[in-house]
């Protein structure tokens, strides 16, 4: 039922005494008691009826509800709209009496139930809307007028770019506009592009305009991209003063998700007395203002005032637990100021275990440079058998990238020849590596750890400075050198005698990789060398025995383009630009001058793709631009030229190197195998060739059983002994001499 009095405050008045009435303790009102019904008694839960006793009343004439959202002349206790407009709890946030209101957000309209909707309504109003909302900016129409430039700025035929850089930057230089624009992800681009195309004034100019704002910047999700450009395009002075504009803060980018990166790139890049200053500023406070040139690492900190040592250790472990926590600690800058504190807590063991055991899980991410790697040696070195089962299991998804890192081998190679437990060793080391030994064999540091497994301490394979570097963790074990190394080899030669019978050309594909076989030949024992020996002599056997005479190794230093002179590559690229477009006008030799394009356009493009997928922004054309295989094109290098395999100087050395050990194994040797698979057209191209009658001649020297088997091979036919009698060379003579023929 629906109430016919009126509505307003008057019901309120009406309606409370029955309430206050209901509410009062002892007996009810007019003596009487609690009835199940009639027309005057109080239900105590009446659902329905007329009565004015009711605790829970629902819509009724008169009726009284705590909880009423509709009726009239019911109390309602949380009003929300009242007559007057007011509000007690909730109601309208936007009102005019409400002092918490915001700023008032109209959405388009949604269509009346029933009705359909409007989809280009909708859009357009939702433009509008965003378009209103820009413009409410006091920089809008500044970075409108200059992204209109821009869009000329970027496109690759356009000419006199300087030209255009200044016009944005009449239009940017005004004011502290500059400051505003950089963080947004659309003017953020337009400075990149100034940066780039800028003549060296004007960069200098623009860079020493955003160098007060280098800290806010190395933490701006856009402006960092600024930061990267002025260390790509700035001259040596704009770089110096841009990483002298982070002192102070220091620490504080070194925590942060994208300063951090910019951080390291920095110290990289930095002088000697910068990466001083740098790392200062984790000894404490106290540096974070003043520097001191006398203060060169953390030892230095407390070589005079002693008693302060334990403060400032305390600082900087603070300081790496800061940066620790957030897990950034791949930084060349965070390994270094590690690395001393390490090597700083050497005598408090207590402190050294805290550190350790909150690093033990971030010890992957430290194998990136020396020190970090020094580092990562240490903890495992120092740490309780608990942690290094904790460091061993984080680092196993990533053995492969540590076993061919610059750095990381040597991380792994410490830690095989510190463990005692050889089974566990082999289990949570070798057996996942033994998988991917191709690839290890292919790197040039993965190589080294195979060497290291197979012939630990071999002068012949390993400097003696890193021999003793490496053996210094000999100390933090229990069980003997030599007993350790014996059990480990045993446990994986029969694994790798597989692998080279399985394939053993490729273990014989290039110098470098037959180097490494022939170290494994003269250590493994008994039916493991049999096996991998002879597959090697049937290899060697071959007739068309070919190998790669390029084998991989270290990038030339050649390739390494120096940094220095920017001015002088940006030009000379510009002039190699514009001679292709002046050459080059149709359209299929466009997309081949889009594919010679420098690097720094395909990032940005891909850059501008996320930020505007990121963002709210309006969609870009670009994304027709497809090139997947353009990556691909780069990697794909000619081939190396394949050379015969006896003819090369780098596997001469490797088979004279298995001849020379093949003596000091039982059973039958490599030499064998390899005389009873040569055919005689083997042997006829074999006695052609200078370094292969060195091979033979060093076959019959290093085991004389078998001399007279090879003159029977060679005198078995008469043009054999034709073609080594009447051959000039050294090799030649020597072996004819030997073996008595041609006298």
């Amino acid at each position: 039922m629906v109430s016919s009095e009126p509505k307003g405050p008057a019901n309120v008045v009406k309606t409370a005494s029955p309430l206050k009435a209901n509410k009062t303790p002892g007996k009810p009102a007019n003596g009487q008691k609690f009835k199940p019904g009639g027309a005057g008694g109080a239900k105590k839960f009446d659902k329905s009826g007329g009565g004015p006793g009711k605790k829970f009343d629902k819509p009724g004439a008169g009726g009284a509800r705590k909880f009423d959202k509709s009726g009239s002349g019911s109390f309602r206790k949380f009003d929300k709209s009242g007559p007057t407009g007011d509000k007690r709890l909730g109601g309208n946030k936007f009102a005019e009496g409400n002092k918490f209101r915001g700023k008032p957000q109209t959405q388009p309209q949604a269509p009346a139930e029933g009705e359909k909707q409007d989809w280009n309504k909708f859009k357009k109003e939702k433009k509008d809307l965003k378009l209103k909302r820009k413009s409410a900016k006091d920089t809008y129409e500044i970075s409108k007028e200059a992204n209109q430039i821009h869009e000329k700025l970027r496109c690759r035929r356009t000419e006199n770019k300087d030209n255009l850089v200044e016009q944005i930057y009449k239009v940017l230089n005004v004011g502290d506009t500059i400051s505003k624009v950089v963080k947004a992800h659309d003017t953020a681009r337009v400075i990149q592009s100034m940066l780039k195309y800028a003549s060296p004034a004007l960069r200098a100019e623009i860079s020493e305009k955003l160098l007060p704002f280098t800290v806010d910047m190395c933490q701006s999700k856009y402006a960092q991209f600024c930061v990267q450009r002025m260390l790509k395009y700035g001259a040596p002075a704009t770089k110096a003063k841009l990483v002298d504009s982070l002192y102070g803060h220091i620490v504080r980018l070194a925590g942060h998700s994208i300063g951090s990166g910019l951080l390291d790139t920095m110290y990289q890049s930095a002088t000697p007395k910068q990466r001083i200053f740098m790392r200062q500023e984790f000894y404490g406070d106290l540096y974070r203002k003043a520097k001191d040139s006398n203060v060169k690492t953390l030892s230095d900190t407390y070589k005079e005032a002693t008693n302060m040592k334990a403060s400032i250790l305390g600082s900087v472990k603070a300081n790496l637990d800061h940066v620790a926590n957030k897990q950034l600690v791949d930084s060349s800058l965070v390994h270094a100021v590690m690395l001393e504190y390490l090597r700083a807590c050497d005598e408090d063991e207590e402190k050294l275990e805290e550190t350790v055991t909150a690093f033990a899980a971030l010890v992957p991410h430290m194998l990136s440079t020396k020190e970090g790697s020094e580092a990562g040696v240490i903890c495992f070195y120092k740490s309780t058998p608990k942690n290094r089962r904790a460091i061993i299991k984080n680092i196993k998804e990533h053995l492969l990238k540590i076993a061919t890192h610059e750095h990381g081998h040597v991380f792994l190679i410490s830690l095989l020849n510190a463990l005692d437990d050889t089974k566990a060793t082999k289990k949570a080391i070798y057996d996942h590596l033994h998988e991917d030994l191709k690839a290890l064999m292919s790197n040039q540091y993965g190589r080294r750890v195979i060497q290291w497994l197979v012939a630990p301490g071999d002068t012949t394979c390993f400097h003696p400075e890193f021999i003793r570097t490496v053996e210094e963790g000999l100390a933090f074990g229990k069980k003997e050198k030599e007993l350790r190394r014996k059990e480990i080899l045993e446990q994986i030669e029969a694994p790798i005698a597989q692998s080279i019978a399985e394939d053993a050309a490729f273990w014989l594909s290039n110098s470098h990789i037959g180097l490494v076989t022939a170290d494994i030949l003269n250590h493994i024992q008994g039916e493991s060398y049999e096996k991998a020996a002879a597959a090697l002599a049937q290899v060697v056997a071959q007739p068309e025995w070919r190998i790669s005479a390029d084998a991989a190794g270290p990038l030339p230093q050649d390739k390494k383009k120096p940094h220095n002179d920017v001015e002088a590559i940006i030009a000379e690229a510009t002039k190699q630009r514009r001679k292709l477009l002046n050459v080059e006008s149709s359209s299929d030799d466009e997309n081949e001058e889009d594919n010679n394009d420098d690097d720094d356009e395909d990032e940005e493009d891909e850059k501008e793709q996320k930020e505007a997928a990121e963002d709210d922004a309006e969609p870009k054309l670009k994304k027709a631009k497809k090139e997947p295989k353009k990556p691909k094109a780069k990697e794909e290098e000619p081939a190396a030229p394949l050379v015969s395999g006896i003819e090369e100087a780098g596997m001469h050395i490797v088979l004279k190197k298995i001849l020379k050990n093949d003596g000091k194994q039982e059973g039958t040797p490599f030499s064998q195998h390899l005389l009873q698979n040569l055919s005689s057209a083997v042997l006829k191209a074999w006695l052609g060739v200078n370094r292969a009658c060195f091979v033979l001649l060093k076959l019959v020297e290093d085991c004389p059983s078998l001399l007279e088997d090879c003159k029977k091979a060679i005198a078995a036919e008469r043009s054999l002994s034709q073609i080594l009698a009447d051959r000039k060379t050294p090799g030649a003579k020597l072996l004819a001499a030997k073996l008595d023929i041609g006298k």
